[in-house]
């Protein structure tokens, strides 16, 4: 039976698991889930490594992070959105993206703690036939949040979570990273994700090409091709840990995380 890596159904995980994805490894396959999907798969060992949300990772003191490869922003993101037919300053209430913790919280805060405002929340499931209501923002990541940057539909306004953060902080804000529950990977199993890695950044093209074909989401070439060469960053740094671990202070406000920094390695 074949190991599983865990990881999500967004063009921004393609260059992480390239390899692992076209079936180089006998061994070891991927299975895609949406965000919020992939904890539970770890902790119940259906998968032995998993792409986890930061948020997920803060929230279980069994879980930890390898310390190589993530997904994340140095300021501009396009995958994760805060949407409105109303100006940022307008919004009264924020329906929150069901399939991710980590952009929510985002949201929160800086909703919250970095630009406060009082703000009302609700959960919803964004499809591209999401109906806007006035004074409402929108939470959307992944795919559809390309498509929306991607189209540019007429009277909505778009903000970018991501290049928000930045503004404030300076910091990179970092979504996903590879986490494991119990038994630490083997060097052999670590090393994979290397070469899976490598392989993936030397064929963006490829990867973009792949996609548009086979997405139901309208993305510009040049949107998608921007979005992994220039947005998406994917190696941890001593700013990317300092950025996760200024959220977990500013987050642990109002989430209850069973960890106080990143790998706990502050305590």
């Amino acid at each position: 039976m074949k190991k599983i890596i865990g990881t999500v159904p967004f063009l921004n995980s393609h260059p992480l698991t390239y390899s692992i994805d076209n079936n180089s490894y006998k061994d070891y396959k991927t299975v895609k889930m949406l965000p919020s999907a992939l904890l539970k798969s770890l902790v119940n060992k259906e998968s032995f490594i998993s792409l986890l949300s930061i948020a997920d990772h803060f929230s279980n003191n069994k879980v930890m992070s390898l310390e190589d490869y993530c997904i994340s922003s140095n300021g501009k993101v396009d995958s994760v959105i805060l949407i409105s037919t109303s100006k940022l300053k307008d919004i009264k209430k924020v329906i929150l993206d069901s399939r991710s913790r980590s952009a929510n919280m985002l949201c929160k805060v800086l909703n919250q703690e970095l630009i406060p405002r009082d703000i009302a929340y609700d959960f919803a499931y964004p499809t591209s036939e999401t109906k806007y209501i006035s004074d409402v923002g929108y939470v959307i990541i992944g795919d559809l949040g390309l498509e929306i940057v991607s189209s540019r539909p007429t009277g909505l306004n778009i903000y970018d979570l991501g290049e928000l953060w930045f503004k404030e902080t300076s910091l990179p804000f970092t979504f996903a990273t590879f986490n494991y529950y119990g038994e630490v990977p083997s060097s052999e199993e670590i090393n994979i994700l290397h070469e899976s890695y490598s392989e993936g950044s030397k064929n963006l093209s490829l990867i973009v090409d792949d996609f548009l074909i086979n997405s139901k989401f309208k993305i510009e070439k040049k949107i998608a091709e921007t979005y992994l060469q220039e947005r998406i960053i994917y190696k941890i740094t001593e700013k990317h840990l300092e950025g996760i671990n200024l959220f977990n202070k500013l987050s642990s406000k109002f989430a209850n995380w069973e960890k106080n920094s990143f790998n706990n390695t502050d305590k």
